[in-house]
């Protein structure tokens, strides 16, 4: 908390909270991550609280950008070459220097067209109507942020409205995303059994250290690693079975003891 409202964290905003399930548990980044989510969050639930639905709003298309950026980045961790051949004819905004392919913060993304980043995800299968959902989102919000003297969003129902078409994007893009997580997934646990990963005493700090921050694992994220099946995994990787199984055991009593659940 920021010290905006004590009360602040007890405002029940199901979008928001539903939005931040696809956000990093816990970042590592030189840019605080967390630091920024959890204010964006704070003057959402501000505005939200005071009835600035449209102020709440463009809280919540920050996070929605942000959501974006990291998905790009995972992206470009998991299937680099093609993500290379993606950013082949992408360009920074006039004026800014951006090496798409040696990207230090995710906020370097913000130096791209915020209608052109997204293209990105035709490597993911995300289909062209769903990419022009969000670059029309960007459009609503650029409407509203010019100065014009009256407001877009005037009540708690036009704020549910545009709320929900950011919810479901964000469900569309983490769908197009799921094969993509299995995959790395699959190969940060062949990995950690293979001995690569060194000696970790506790699976737990693994977890946190290997998965959550340093690949930005959001809560959903890591479900969908704890409900995958090990059958393909342990068929072609017999000798490893004690070890695959005794992971995903310490995974699934991770996400149990943090409250993670669908």
């Amino acid at each position: 908390m920021n010290n905006l409202d004590e009360n602040l964290s007890f405002i029940e905003l199901p979008c928001l909270d539903e939005i931040l399930r696809y956000l990093p548990i816990s970042a590592r980044d030189k840019e605080d991550v967390d630091v920024y989510l959890s204010s964006i969050s704070d003057l959402v639930r501000l505005n939200y609280k005071y009835g600035q639905y449209q102020f709440a709003y463009f809280g919540l298309h920050l996070l929605y950008m942000t959501y974006i950026y990291f998905t790009v980045w995972k992206i470009s961790k998991i299937i680099p070459d093609r993500y290379t051949d993606a950013v082949v004819f992408a360009r920074a905004y006039a004026g800014r220097d951006l090496n798409f392919l040696s990207v230090e913060s995710i906020f370097e993304y913000s130096m791209v067209p915020e209608k052109e980043l997204p293209k990105i995800f035709r490597i993911i299968d995300l289909n062209e109507g769903q990419i022009g959902i969000i670059a029309g989102l960007v459009d609503t919000r650029n409407d509203m942020a010019h100065a014009s003297g009256k407001f877009e969003i005037l009540n708690e129902e036009s704020f549910m409205l545009k709320v929900n078409s950011v919810c479901s994007s964000i469900r569309n893009i983490h769908n197009a995303m799921d094969d993509l997580i299995r995959s790395w997934f699959r190969g940060i646990l062949l990995q950690f059994c293979e001995g690569k990963y060194g000696d970790y005493s506790d699976l737990n700090d693994f977890i946190f250290e290997q998965m959550i921050q340093n690949f930005n694992l959001s809560i959903n994220e890591l479900l969908i690693c704890d409900e995958m099946s090990l059958r393909g995994i342990l068929k072609d990787n017999p000798d490893q079975k004690n070890c695959l199984k005794g992971f995903k055991r310490a995974l699934e009593a991770y996400c149990k003891n943090n409250d993670y659940s669908w």
